[in-house]
C-alpha cells in the first residue's frame, strides 16, 4: 500500500467512528479531532474531501 493509499485509508477509518458517533447524536469528543487530522493529511497528498466523506459513508451504510 502506498503512503497516499495508507492516508486515505486512514482517513476513512476516523471519519467512520465519526459518523457512527454522530448517529447516536455524538457531536464532540478526541475522535472528532483526530479524524480531522487525518482528513487533512490525506487531502493534503492529493485526496478530495468528497472522495473521503463518500467512502465513509458507504462503508457505514453496508
Amino acid at each position: 500500500m502506498t503512503e497516499k493509499q495508507r492516508l486515505f485509508e486512514t482517513a476513512i477509518r476516523d471519519a467512520v467512528v465519526v459518523l457512527t458517533l454522530m448517529r447516536r447524536d455524538v457531536f464532540a469528543g478526541p475522535e472528532f479531532t483526530v479524524a480531522d487530522e487525518s482528513t487533512d493529511k490525506a487531502v493534503a497528498a492529493g485526496w478530495a474531501f468528497h472522495q473521503i466523506e463518500d467512502e465513509a459513508r458507504r462503508r457505514v451504510n453496508q
